[in-house]
């Protein structure tokens, strides 16, 4: 039996996204069933679905989780319970901004805040994507 891994993402300029499509390629060579969707996708019945979970996230504005990932927070502001739930984060951002990764780190802390178990510590881009697929590797390796 195929083990399944959902990866989200919330991005302005793509970034975010061929990260996650980088990853499902990465999961697919795992042996995982693995589906990429916009954080926006998600809704209360796939929420609960969810059992290993990979989100990217971009940060736009002054510190805003992206327009295709707002819905999503929103669901999460819900307060569900996600202790079934295993999880990682990858935060892209850009040093030169005041809110360096904020998206990405709302979103961690929240998922933690839900009873969501953390299996890596979030990773924090720095204008640009290296260390993802290393890091996705990791996440696959400890949840196989």
């Amino acid at each position: 039996m195929s083990k399944k891994l959902n990866i989200l993402f919330a991005t302005v300029y793509g970034n975010a996204e061929n990260v996650a499509n980088n990853i499902n390629k990465i999961a697919i060579d795992n042996s995982f069933v693995s589906q990429v969707n916009e954080l926006n996708d998600v809704d209360a019945k796939m929420l609960q679905e969810i059992e290993n979970v990979i989100i990217v996230s971009s940060t736009t504005g002054e510190g805003e989780i992206p327009e295709n990932g707002e819905d999503f927070w929103n669901l999460l502001d819900s307060n569900p319970e996600l202790n079934h739930i295993n999880y990682g984060v990858i935060a892209l951002g850009d040093r030169s901004h005041d809110n360096f990764c904020n998206a990405g780190k709302l979103i961690d802390e929240k998922m933690l805040a839900l009873k969501a178990k953390q299996i890596s510590p979030r990773l924090e881009c720095d204008g640009d994507t290296a260390g993802s697929d290393e890091w996705a590797e990791s996440f696959i390796d400890m949840i196989k």
